[in-house]
């Protein structure tokens, strides 16, 4: 393969349209690859028979091609001795400019010119000559380089019907050397790019050493003043070889010697030309009878508009007549000329003998590459239907579509081109239109749909009428976080695929399932079927590599939301809505992993959907307050401190926490909030010391949701030294749950506040699941008994032992007790009987406040 290394290449400007495969007779001349994610189509230079198709069909200027031109200019301008022979077709470009160009070239250096036309002659006589002396049953006309490479190269069968006769360019070069004596190198003004291929045939033996094009030459002497220049032609005058340049040129010489009894076929054009000879090897294959003689061009107007011509898409009727009056003269009756119309065939045929009686008929015969053959590449049935499976063409339908924007003139000939590596299927216009689709409904990581194709899905059972038969789910794995702690996050990736592509595996094909997150999935099955994919579901087994690299089996289940449609739906939306709001209740739901949508609870959570979108603009609105609930110490009935309640202001109406905290701490706003209470604690308690009030320990709660990550203890050090207030008026509140998930940030946290002044408190103290060991490992100020523990009867000895025990190990541990919810006398009774130093909150004492109230229980000091 030599990728734009032969006489035709493609340059930068190539933008991958296709155009120059449309056409080309040859595949694989053209390949395409990708470059920097484009298509870019390059020529094969092997394959490639020059039949200039491409150049004329590019709308962008990305094909040229090579010739002798630079080549031959330099070698004037260094002394080397050249004489021209310029084609008919020259003349036929040129018109009267023809002498003008010629004196021009004999003053670079040209030292003598000839016209090709009188080699023509040559032709027409070498072929009378051969067909006369052999058995001669019908052949392929010679003078088209572009049939020869294509019948050397593609259809070998045929070259034993080439007339082995050479064309006009080399047989004037022949008798210019052999006849006339000149030795000379010969350029040949010539209008083909592939007559290179002719000059540098090794059956042509070096008889012309430069291609000077008329397209190249045009250029370059574009600025020329052609017109102070003049030369004749030296040759002897040629008879019909003059239109041997034009269609069916050829055709009328011989028929001029040979009448018209003998079918002579004319067949010109890219389109046509390799279509009839594939047709003639199928006629000799079955013996069928053949034209007397096949006068094969590429072109379609012939050599007067060739591949190396700038006329080439120019159809000028003036050219055509200067050629009938060319041939017209020719054939005058009246004279001793071998083209005089008024003799008979024989006389003429004796006239023109007579003229090159001296010229040896070996001389000019030629034979052919039979070994240039390229092999045609076979494509298997089975890979052809493997390759249109590929390109997503599974029907008898799609495999005819032949819409030939890939450039080929079927999907056949396109799977051909794959199949040989010179295309790609992503050149399909339908193929990339069908996998855009594909991609947009697939999941990229797992390979299963997507949330575009469920929603499609959906749609189309509701459209359909069949919406009612199915439920809808949604679904993620349960505690995947252990997954990927057990097993590293690389194999959790894995796990997610290889669970999707399970899900998948159990859906029918009447059914969907589908990721539409991290490890979100959801899935719509028939009813029917909905206890079976439950099952399923409750224990997945994958197949990890554990820390050792050992394989391992790991059962995951699943937290599951069902919906089962009712048929009454209009759009998708809403029934995924409801799958997933119920997937989002399974966190709550400590009994179950499966729950079904329910119309009250779903209320609850449009609601809380509501409120989450209303949190942002309500802190930056400064909507939320800060409420403060006493803390007093018992015996004394003396107040030492506060907590720090946040409350919402909206609409005029005040909103509890319960309403959006956890709401806040499920969307992770919570952080913004706890943040905001303290600024505000912090400005209270500046105005307070500047009122020389008496001020107390405040208390602010801090979500478990800080301590996922490290650091927040700087940040809450910086809220209490910008506002330039005494650390000890500030203590932190965590929950005791922050301990068992994000114990290590929560341990450090807490210590480095301490190093500053910052007193911490255990809120919640008894409702996690390691109570004794956080007394054991966390080193906080304070604990808060939660509520829960006197909410139980006190009657109860068991309930009293527990408490009263947790009291007395918080004192050995010297840490400030507070017990929260205190609402009767019989539990200050109670907890005065266990400690003196216990201190209560609670309604029993004081109800949460303003600001502005709780600064008259600091001037009253005592209750």
């Amino acid at each position: 393969m030599k990728l734009n290394q032969g006489l035709v290449y493609t340059n930068d400007r190539c933008i991958g349209c296709n155009r120059c495969i449309s056409g080309c007779p040859i595949m694989g001349a053209n390949l395409s690859k990708i470059e920097n994610g484009k298509n870019r189509i390059y020529v094969d230079g092997e394959k490639c028979i020059h039949c200039g198709h491409c150049i004329e069909t590019c709308k962008h200027g990305a094909r040229e091609y090579r010739d002798d031109t630079e080549r031959f200019f330099a070698d004037l301008e260094n002394g080397v001795p050249i004489s021209i022979a310029f084609a008919p077709a020259a003349a036929v470009n040129f018109g009267t400019e023809i002498n003008h160009l010629l004196g021009y070239l004999k003053a670079k250096g040209v030292e003598h010119v000839y016209n090709v036309s009188y080699g023509a002659d040559i032709t027409t006589w070498a072929y009378l000559k051969y067909i006369q002396e052999n058995q001669f049953y019908g052949g392929i006309s010679q003078p088209c380089p572009t049939v020869v490479n294509y019948v050397e190269k593609y259809r070998p069968e045929l070259i034993p019907y080439l007339m082995p006769i050479q064309s006009p360019l080399i047989c004037s070069a022949i008798y210019i050397h052999k006849y006339l004596g000149d030795s000379n190198k010969i350029a040949f003004l010539s209008p083909c790019i592939a007559k290179k291929d002719e000059i540098d045939s090794r059956h042509t033996h070096g008889q012309v050493s430069y291609n000077v094009t008329i397209g190249h030459l045009l250029e370059w002497i574009k600025d020329e003043p052609l017109e102070a220049y003049y030369a004749e032609e030296e040759q002897p005058p040629a008879g019909l070889g003059v239109i041997y340049s034009m269609t069916g040129g050829l055709k009328i010489n011989l028929e001029q010697f040979l009448g018209y009894g003998e079918l002579i076929r004319q067949i010109d054009g890219e389109n046509r030309t390799y279509e009839y000879l594939e047709e003639y090897s199928e006629r000799i294959k079955a013996g069928k009878r053949l034209p007397f003689l096949v006068d094969a061009l590429n072109c379609s107007q012939g050599c007067n508009f060739g591949t190396a011509t700038l006329s080439k898409l120019v159809h000028d009727d003036d050219l055509l007549f200067s050629l009938q009056e060319k041939k017209n003269r020719k054939i005058i009756p009246g004279t001793d000329d071998p083209f005089e119309r008024g003799e008979s065939y024989e006389e003429r045929r004796r006239r023109l003998n007579s003229r090159f009686q001296d010229l040896d008929p070996a001389d000019f015969m030629r034979a052919y590459d039979e070994e240039a053959a390229i092999r045609q590449i076979q494509v298997p049935e089975e890979a052809r239907n493997l390759i249109f499976d590929e390109m997503n063409k599974k029907t008898g339908e799609s495999r005819k579509i032949n819409c030939y924007s890939c450039g080929f003139d079927s999907c056949s000939k396109m799977v051909e081109a794959i199949y040989c590596g010179y295309n790609y299927k992503e050149n399909c216009v339908h193929y990339m239109k069908d996998e855009n689709l594909r991609m947009s409904y697939t999941d990229i990581a797992s390979g299963i749909p997507n949330v575009n194709a469920y929603t499609h899905f959906i749609q189309k059972r509701i459209e359909d009428g069949q919406a009612a038969y199915y439920a809808a789910t949604n679904f993620n794995i349960k505690n995947f976080k252990l997954v990927n702690q057990l097993f590293g996050s690389m194999e959790g990736d894995r796990a997610l695929v290889e669970f999707a592509r399970q899900v998948q595996a159990h859906v029918k094909e009447d059914e969907i399932a589908a990721r539409v997150g991290e490890d979100t999935f959801v899935a719509m099955v028939k009813k029917a079927r909905l206890s079976e994919f439950l099952n399923f579901l409750s224990a997945v087994t994958l197949k990890l590599l554990g820390r050792g690299g050992k394989q391992e089996d790991y059962k995951v289940a699943s937290r599951v939301g069902v919906y089962c449609i009712n048929g009454d739906e209009i759009v998708p939306g809403k029934i995924m809505n409801r799958a997933a709001n119920a997937c989002s209740l399974t966190r709550s739901n400590k009994s179950t992993d499966v729950v079904y949508f329910n119309e009250e609870e779903d209320r609850k959570l449009i609601r809380a959907g509501e409120v989450a979108q209303l949190l942002r603009p309500a802190l930056s609105g400064k909507e939320f307050v800060v409420y403060y609930q006493p803390k007093v110490q018992m015996n004394s009935n003396r107040l030492i401190g506060a907590e720090a309640l946040v409350r919402w202001k909206h609409d005029g109406r005040l909103i509890m926490p319960m309403e959006f905290i956890p709401i806040s701490e499920e969307t992770g706003f919570v952080c913004a909030i706890d943040f905001y209470v303290l600024e505000e604690v912090c400005a209270q308690i500046r105005k307070w010391i500047q009122k020389d009030l008496d001020v107390v320990k405040v208390s602010v709660n801090f979500s478990k949701l800080h301590f996922s990550n490290p650091g927040v203890e700087q940040r809450i050090i910086e809220v209490i030294e910008r506002w330039q207030i005494p650390k000890e008026y500030i203590e932190i509140e965590c929950t005791e749950t922050a301990y068992a998930e994000e114990f290590d940030n929560l341990s450090a946290a807490i210590t480095h506040l301490r190093a500053n002044g910052i007193s911490t408190s255990i809120d919640d103290f008894g409702t996690g699941y390691s109570s004794l060991n956080l007394l054991q490992e966390l080193k906080c100020d304070a604990l808060k008994l939660d509520k829960s523990f006197l909410g139980g009867s006190l009657a109860d000895k068991r309930n009293r032992t527990v408490i009263s025990h947790i009291v007395s190990m918080a004192q050995e541990l010297d840490m400030e007790i507070i017990s929260e919810g205190v609402e009767r006398e019989e539990e200050v009774e109670f907890l005065k009987g266990l400690s003196s130093d216990i201190i209560v909150q609670g309604y029993l004492y004081d109800k949460p406040m303003p600001g502005e109230e709780f600064e008259i229980r600091l001037q009253r000091k005592f209750y």
